[in-house]
């Protein structure tokens, strides 16, 4: 039977029968302000806090010490875990600049350093146009899934939806992913929403449907989708 990694994520973990997929690549999509962050850092957080697992958190959309600053609010002390042992904050700062497979390679000995189980890569669009050499996309992103597939971590890719865009970035990410998790902003009225789907998510009887996302001093979490 197939080992569960629970988020801890309160209404999440039971729409994908428990957790995700030991070693799984997963991919959480969304528009500007939809909740990626929050979702990615509750990962790596709660894996610490609540299961004793420790974790990567490469931010490349906004450094560190803001990274911390703003999950505070949350209650997420990231500088704590990070002075325990439990997590290791990277940032573009933190990478030499030597080329993709050089930082995933950065990335994932950081990993093994603190004898990591959990990643978050947010964002991969960040992550790639922060690299200076050209490179051909899908075989790129055939190469990162299979570094992150043998070193055995369960990792969250955040991916930027442009405004207006069908397709995830440049269109392959999806493909590419063991599951793809949706967060999408909508106008109720004159109030701004987000809803929450999991698009697919392999080997896993998931939920299909809409819920709703929450986000409260503690954090995200998920809730049934009402129609009214």
């Amino acid at each position: 039977m197939s080992e569960r990694v629970p988020t801890g994520i309160n209404g999440l973990d039971s729409l994908i029968e428990g957790g995700f997929l030991r070693g799984d690549v997963i991919l959480v999509a969304g528009r500007t302000g939809s909740g990626k962050t929050i979702l990615s850092t509750q990962f790596i957080y709660n894996g610490a806090v609540q299961y004793g697992e420790k974790g990567v958190y490469a931010t490349f959309e906004e450094d560190a010490k803001t990274l911390k600053r703003n999950m505070l609010k949350f209650g997420f002390d990231l500088d704590r875990l990070e002075k325990e042992g439990m997590v290791k904050i990277i940032d573009l700062e933190s990478l030499k600049g030597e080329g993709l497979s050089a930082n995933i390679d950065f990335i994932l000995t950081t990993l093994g350093e603190i004898k990591g189980t959990r990643l978050v890569i947010d964002s991969l669009t960040a992550f790639l146009s922060g690299c200076p050499e050209k490179f051909e996309y899908r075989m790129f992103m055939h190469l990162i899934y299979r570094m992150l597939k043998m070193h055995g971590c369960t990792t969250l890719m955040t991916c930027s939806v442009p405004t207006g865009a069908d397709t995830l970035g440049l269109g392959i990410e999806e493909f590419v992913a063991d599951s793809l998790i949706f967060l999408e902003n909508v106008i109720d009225g004159l109030e701004l929403k987000t809803k929450f789907m999991v698009r697919k998510m392999r080997g896993t009887d998931h939920s299909r449907k809409y819920h709703n996302v929450i986000v409260t001093n503690k954090g995200m979490q998920i809730v049934p989708f009402v129609i009214t």
